[in-house]
């Protein structure tokens, strides 16, 4: 294997010499004369030692169509020497080799047309499994690699090498081995660039990854990676870490400040060192665009929940006029400025009670919008959401420029009632114990796809149960839950007030998050996210009889209990269906919710909330 490496970078040298010998000069030849000159000086900046290379990164984990082949032609446009990669190329997660072939049919057809080379490294969506291991290494010969240009050493690594999977990344022992060997034979190269997905420095039980560290800490070196689709350059380990943003993949695209962009990665290598630029497909930053503190000032802001708007629950069906309240937080030492901007709908229209506004140091304010049906009274159903948004800065030295932006959907939202169960549960897939299921999803097809569902509750559990009426029922335990048909659901036990505003960043870190494609009698059930779950939570997921299956779930009454206490008033719910039988887009199959997704566009304060 090691014998591969060598060959792969004296090809690579044999090409750039080849290139070098076919330029006939690199003297400037100019006409000079005595006195001024419309030039600064003839100092070229064109060191040999000097070169320059691309990174790209995400493009899945919810890719977004067309991002990265905008990419491909901007780097064809830039022409670096090579352009290298931090993994997660195609969706992956199946092992199925046929749609794997396809996947990866696709990204090359990408990557074909690039003028220059490419240098692949896996992400945990190209490889999660045997399969998709053994699909990587016939296409591409290797999981992990190195190679030398200009006395600079490329390490490309493997953090899937154990099939751990998202946030579980690892350096075995074997790839250990071979990292200690390339760095032991090339300890005088000038620089070391390492190349893999997932942030193991952030990372638990990443086996071998704090001695690689260790063996970089007195090299000088300079370390890439994706995953989060989130940009921070963090300085450690007398180098300097970047975990880069996405070329694709998904992403609120919040902006520049708060790490969330499509970029690729400008680094050019001099004698002093690498130089950074991060190229947005819409700008140019510098390798600072966000730093440490600033990404830790962020998160403190956000965790803080600096504007919170209070729900407008209806009783009835219908609605005309209400006023909304927002109240505003500042917890910080300093002013806070908010820059309010109301966009158009056209269901509601709001009139805010200022426009803009400064809040004192450790101080409450209140915003207050007049909410008016455009067309008087009109369904709940039928109201398009009114979209706020807000910009919100801080008068620090720290950070002057810095504004962080927040956005919600208003509209009055339907109160539910959470019944008491009439007498315990059997959690057995049976629904004996459920006289009805009085709610649906939204925009059902009716004939090929129908879904219902009912909640309930005793001392002891919170109890869903939902029953759906698939024409097809397409099940495979080779697949993951959500490339099969399947069922979900969100739930959120913080007080009203707070989850109401969720919008399911961090993956439903401060929810459950449960799906689960139905057994048969030939097969069980799979599920994802069951460490989701609470301890002590039950489930069950069948065939019923054909086209038919059925979920009951139990969440632990301690759930609840733990977030508001005995007392506990409500709970937010969705449930989302998948129908895998159904017309494929380029986002995947169809999936139905009973709300909109918390994370999507459409979710609207105070959505799916249940009372008791």
């Amino acid at each position: 294997m090691y014998r591969q490496f060598c060959l792969l970078t004296f090809a690579l040298l044999i090409t750039v010499s080849a290139y070098s010998q076919n330029c006939t000069s690199d003297t400037l030849r100019i006409d000079t004369t005595a006195g001024p000159h419309p030039f600064t000086s003839l100092e070229l900046n064109n060191d040999d030692c000097q070169f320059q290379f691309a990174i790209v990164t995400d493009r899945t984990g919810g890719h977004r169509p067309g991002v990265f082949m905008d990419g491909v032609r901007k780097l064809n446009l830039l022409q670096p020497e090579f352009v290298m990669s931090v993994g997660d190329l195609i969706e992956g997660y199946t092992k199925d080799t046929m749609e794997l072939q396809r996947q990866w049919e696709e990204f090359t057809g990408f990557t074909a047309q690039l003028q220059m080379p490419f240098f692949y490294v896996p992400g945990n969506h190209d490889i999660t499994n045997e399969v998709m291991e053994r699909v990587y290494l016939e296409r591409f010969g290797q999981t992990y690699y190195h190679f030398i240009y200009k006395d600079v050493l490329f390490l490309c690594l493997n953090s899937e090498d154990q099939y751990r999977g998202s946030n579980r990344g690892t350096i075995s022992d074997e790839q250990y081995e071979y990292i200690e060997q390339v760095l032991a034979e090339n300890e005088e190269v000038r620089w070391t660039f390492l190349f893999m997905h997932q942030p193991l420095w952030i990372l638990k039980d990443t086996e071998r990854w704090v001695d690689v560290e260790k063996l970089l800490a007195n090299r000088k070196h300079t370390v890439f990676v994706g995953h989060h689709h989130h940009y921070v350059k963090y300085e450690r380990n007398n180098g300097r870490y970047f975990m880069l943003a996405t070329t694709g993949g998904g992403s609120a695209l919040r902006g520049p400040q708060l790490g969330e962009f499509d970029h690729v990665v400008w680094v050019t290598m001099t004698e002093e060192g690498p130089v950074l630029a991060n190229l947005l497909l819409d700008g140019i930053w510098d390798e600072n665009v966000v730093t440490s503190a600033s990404s830790d000032f962020v998160k403190t802001i956000t965790a803080q929940r600096p504007i919170r708007v209070e729900p407008l629950l209806m009783e009835g069906a219908a609605f005309e006029e209400a006023q909304m309240v927002v109240k505003i937080f500042n917890d910080q030492n300093v002013p806070m400025q908010v820059k309010w901007d109301q966009q158009f709908s056209w269901g509601l229209t709001g009139v805010l009670s200022a426009p803009e506004m400064t809040v004192a140091p450790n101080s409450v304010d209140t915003l207050l919008v007049d909410l008016k049906a455009r067309k008087g009274e009109t369904a709940l159903s039928n109201l398009e959401a009114l979209p706020l948004k807000a910009e919100v800065s801080f008068d620090t030295e720290d950070f002057p420029d810095l504004s962080i932006p927040f956005s919600f959907n208003l509209r009055p939202a339907q109160k539910y009632l959470l019944e008491q169960a009439p007498k315990r549960v059997k959690v057995d897939g049976k629904l004996k114990e459920w006289a009805n299921l009085p709610y649906t999803l939204q925009d059902l097809p009716g004939e090929s796809l129908n879904a219902r569902f009912n909640l309930g509750y005793d001392d002891d559990y919170l109890y869903i149960a939902a029953r759906v009426e698939d024409d097809q029922i397409m099940v495979d335990t080779a697949e993951v839950s959500w490339q099969q048909d399947f069922i979900g659901f969100v739930v959120n036990a913080e007080p009203a007030a707070v989850s109401a505003s969720r919008t399911g960043q961090g993956w439903y870190e401060n929810s459950i998050l449960f799906t689960v494609a139905p057994e048969t009698k030939e097969l069980p059930a799979s599920i994802f996210y069951e460490d989701k779950l609470p301890e002590g939570a039950e489930y069950r997921c069948r065939v019923e009889a054909e086209g038919v299956y059925v979920l009951e779930a139990a969440i632990p009454m301690s759930y609840l209990t733990e977030r508001q206490g005995e007392n506990w008033r409500s709970i937010r719910f969705n449930m989302v269906v998948q129908d895998r039988d159904g017309e494929k887009s380029e986002n995947g199959w169809p999936r139905y919710q009973f709300m909109p997704d918390w994370r999507g566009g459409e979710n609207f304060v105070g959505s799916g909330l249940f009372f008791r």
